[in-house]
């Protein structure tokens, strides 16, 4: 082969797999872009309902949109939201209840995705306890922390049941306190995630415990939702788009194939958790996902968020009611 033949068949063959190269990489990678990185804090510390994230991060699905993005535990929703109005965060992930009073109050924050339009939250106690209803709350022990969604609402949640807070002994302590409080008997009553904690719970006390769900007695509010800073959004709606577009993908996945999604989020606990119990907590997310017909996931509709919002009004969660289009927008959906 002559010197020359051999030097431009080289060449070919370099462009030609340079340019499949290209084709199967991410647009923004594609053309030597650098992805662009962010951070979604979660509102809590991490646990099964988070697992579709996960699986969007694991399967590549922000990547493939170009972004880096970093999942981290958080403290509660209202420091969440108050950081990302600071413009110290890019983006919340956690209970839009908690958005809606914060906008109400103020801070320049918004819903752009909902993935739960209920919250499954409850109330537990132990079997010899007894637990039929709200009013049984009354001269119990109950466990609440800072940032805790039904500690914020509860309230509202006394005031709809006509129960009187003052015959409740409520028991302020950190998060991380609760659970062993409850399980030493030290306390009587807790507050749970349903998909969550309540799973986790019962395992480690091999008890089935009474349970009363919120939601059937008049606590309906928007639960999982990613949030954003207005200013964020609109100077970055694309970025929004991405992050919105692949998270999707991954509740997806999750919705299809729940163990899949609880083995990958088992990769990313911080403290190790009992596979059965994971999958529990992950059946239960995906089975709550805001997934309405002919709409992208996490799809809002008014009614949903006049809802919660005449809730929290007539509660006392919120004075005043601002136009829909403050709390939430479905444009950076697809």
């Amino acid at each position: 082969m002559k010197p020359k033949t051999k030097v431009m068949k080289i060449a070919i063959a370099v462009s030609l797999l340079a340019t499949l190269t290209m084709a199967g990489a991410p647009e923004n990678v594609a053309y030597g872009q650098s992805l662009e990185k962010l951070t979604v804090r979660f509102t809590w510390k991490l646990k099964g309902e988070y697992a579709p994230l996960y699986v969007a991060l694991e399967k590549g699905y922000y990547k493939a949109e170009g972004l880096d993005v970093q999942l981290a535990e958080g403290n509660g929703a209202q420091n969440v939201l108050k950081a990302l109005a600071a413009g110290n965060e890019n983006f919340g992930y956690g209970p839009a209840v908690a958005a809606a009073q914060a906008v109400s109050q103020g801070l320049p924050v918004k819903v752009v995705a909902l993935y739960q339009t209920s919250a499954p939250m409850g109330v537990i106690a132990y079997p010899d306890t007894p637990l039929k209803g709200p009013k049984d709350l009354e001269g119990k022990r109950l466990a609440i922390s800072v940032g805790e969604t039904f500690g914020d609402m509860i309230r509202p949640f006394a005031r709809v049941n006509n129960v009187d807070l003052s015959k409740i002994q409520l028991i302020q302590m950190d998060a991380s306190a609760r659970t062993m409080q409850f399980l030493t008997r030290k306390i009587d009553v807790m507050s749970v995630y349903l998909s969550n904690e309540l799973p986790q719970i019962e395992k480690r006390a091999g008890v089935k415990f009474n349970v009363i769900k919120v939601t059937d007695f008049g606590l309906s509010v928007l639960g999982s939702s990613m949030y954003v800073s207005n200013a964020f959004a609109e100077q970055n709606p694309e970025t929004v788009k991405k992050l919105l577009r692949a998270t999707a993908k991954g509740y997806r996945d999750a919705m299809a194939n729940p163990k899949e999604a609880a083995k990958i989020m088992a990769k990313h606990m911080v403290v190790a958790e009992q596979p059965d119990v994971l999958d529990a907590q992950v059946e239960a997310t995906v089975v709550s996902t805001n997934a309405p017909a002919g709409k992208p996931i996490g799809w809002q509709a008014d009614a949903d968020w006049q809802a919660t919002l005449n809730l929290l009004k007539e509660t006392g969660g919120i004075t005043d009611i601002k136009p829909l289009n403050a709390y939430f927008s479905n444009a950076y959906l697809q």
